[in-house]
């Protein structure tokens, strides 16, 4: 007799192909479901607003025409504002919500896993309703993000976000220190934290595979630039203002020079790459695997200046490609990595002693300065079982909590089922009002604007890259005044950096 596999519902707004705006959701998702297919041989059903056809991945392709995992498209909305373009899966429209309905009360899954989905609370109460576990993760410091200090509306989503984490199951975060911070601002728990995320087998292979094509990008960058400098330092990543790359530029050493790789569809992005510096080697477009990779093991150290980070998967990233890492001192940055034992912790906020300190760096050796510890933890997480530790830290425990339930008796079943029909209730009074509420701010919002998607059709909108060389010539940007009216930078970073974003006056080319 066959039999069958267990199943998860997973529930992301976040999934290849949607990276520039949440690349590291995007990918630990695409991650989760490569260990839960692949690894531990469950199947998946996938309900997620993305056109996954495009994603770009050979692993989703096998994984549908083996039917070991399943789409669900479901409507969605894009919002756009000078910040960006960002997809929302939208849980109260009537379809999504049949849908949702429907894949519970099949009776299929033995899980639910759910990522950062705007009002997630409902579903939340829903699947807790029907007795399934879930499992919801925070992966993003929404107050760091610009649009947070914009209006109320995202302060009252985020609150309502944080609520949901008291129905989850299973409530996790990327990283302890992103858990204590959850817990000492707004004493909310944090019942597990996921393994670090390598979302791609090439971030796996040994350094010695890439040496030769590393070399070959390096040489690439160095034509590009006009010089040999002595050492290059890398950004990868999305070009968002939380990002804080603008800090990064003054932070270069003399006779050093700085490659930024990503993307975005915020006009910060565009004022990055418009950077008229000699040193500085702006290079729009997201890239795959094999050529993040590639790039990581082409540079000298990688730089981050941002202060959004509840992890960082470039860090991990880098580390298991043998490049040491130099970031800001705060969040997720400090989980791992320890100043001088490993890689550094540099206050970009200074732009004159973070060029001082990265000057020291390069000069003693960057890697050599932190051997052997750099070494072990790339093995560490180049050889981590991440199936395996899914199972231990997520499923095993959330799956534990939904056999408890099941195996209630006398007055604990019998609470067990009222507790579920409160649930049940409280969902079918506040579906219409979140309904009715939500539709209206989507039709009279001006900024952001939104528009309604079918399912299954979002993909992100093609860059209007000013350039892939890396050149400013002729391109257009706001001033440094404009820059602080329009709060696209933060206010208190001001300072000489800020020159750097401005343009030739009479440039009409965009």
């Amino acid at each position: 007799r066959t039999v069958a596999m267990p199943r998860a519902l997973i529930c992301a707004q976040a999934f290849p192909p949607l990276l520039k705006q949440a690349g590291g959701a995007a990918k630990d998702y695409l991650a989760l479901c490569r260990a839960l297919i692949d690894g531990l041989g469950w199947e998946v059903t996938l309900l997620s607003p993305v056109d996954i056809a495009v994603s770009g991945a050979e692993d989703v392709e096998r994984w549908m025409e083996s039917g070991k995992l399943l789409h669900a498209p479901a409507w969605s909305l894009e919002a756009n504002s000078n910040i960006g373009v960002a997809v929302f899966l939208d849980f109260f429209s009537i379809q999504n919500t049949c849908r949702l309905v429907q894949e519970l009360r099949s009776g299929e899954h033995s899980i639910c896993f759910i990522d950062d989905s705007c009002l997630r609370i409902a579903p939340i109460m829903l699947m807790r309703g029907f007795g399934i576990p879930s499992i919801a993760t925070t992966h993003s410091d929404v107050p760091s993000h610009p649009a947070y200090r914009q209006s109320v509306m995202p302060k009252i989503v985020w609150w309502m976000h944080l609520l949901s984490s008291f129905f989850a199951t299973i409530h996790a975060a990327c990283s302890r220190v992103y858990a204590n911070t959850l817990w000492e601002r707004y004493k909310i728990p944090v019942h597990a934290i996921w393994p670090p995320v390598l979302w791609s087998e090439a971030f796996r292979r040994p350094l010695k595979d890439f040496e030769e094509r590393a070399g070959q990008e390096r040489a690439r960058w160095v034509s590009l630039l006009g010089f040999s400098p002595e050492a290059i330092l890398l950004f990868a990543g999305r070009w968002s203002a939380e990002k804080r790359i603008h800090l990064l530029l003054d932070a270069v050493p003399e006779g050093c020079a700085l490659v930024i790789i990503g993307d975005s569809d915020a006009d910060y992005a565009d004022q990055i790459e418009a950077c008229p510096r000699a040193n500085v080697l702006p290079l729009r477009g997201m890239l795959g695997a094999e050529e993040l990779r590639v790039a990581y093991a082409a540079c000298d150290l990688f730089v981050s200046a941002s202060v959004c980070e509840t992890l960082g998967n470039t860090v991990i990233e880098a580390w298991s490609s043998g490049v040491p890492v130099a970031i800001q001192p705060v969040g997720g940055h400090l989980e791992f990595v320890k100043d001088k034992e490993n890689s550094y912790l540099v206050d970009f906020d200074d732009y004159e002693a973070s060029r001082r300190r990265l000057s020291e760096i390069i000069a003693a050796g960057a890697a050599s300065e932190v051997e052997p510890h750099l070494s072990q933890m790339g093995d560490h997480f180049r050889s981590l079982d991440f199936p395996a530790e899914i199972k231990r830290l997520l499923l095993d425990p959330a799956l534990l909590a939904a056999e408890k339930w099941q195996h209630r008796h006398g007055m604990l079943w019998l609470w067990e089922q009222v507790f579920r029909a409160i649930l049940l209730v409280a969902c079918i009074c506040f579906w219409p009002a979140t309904t009715v509420w939500s539709r209206m701010y989507f039709a009279l919002s001006c900024d952001p604007t939104f528009r309604y998607l079918e399912p299954g059709t979002a993909v992100e909108p093609v860059s209007q890259s000013l350039s892939s060389q890396g050149s400013s010539s002729g391109s257009h940007s706001l001033k440094s005044d404009e820059l602080l009216q329009n709060r696209q930078v933060p206010r208190e970073a001001a300072g000489p950096q800020y020159s750097l974003l401005k343009l030739q006056a009479g440039s009409d080319n965009v």
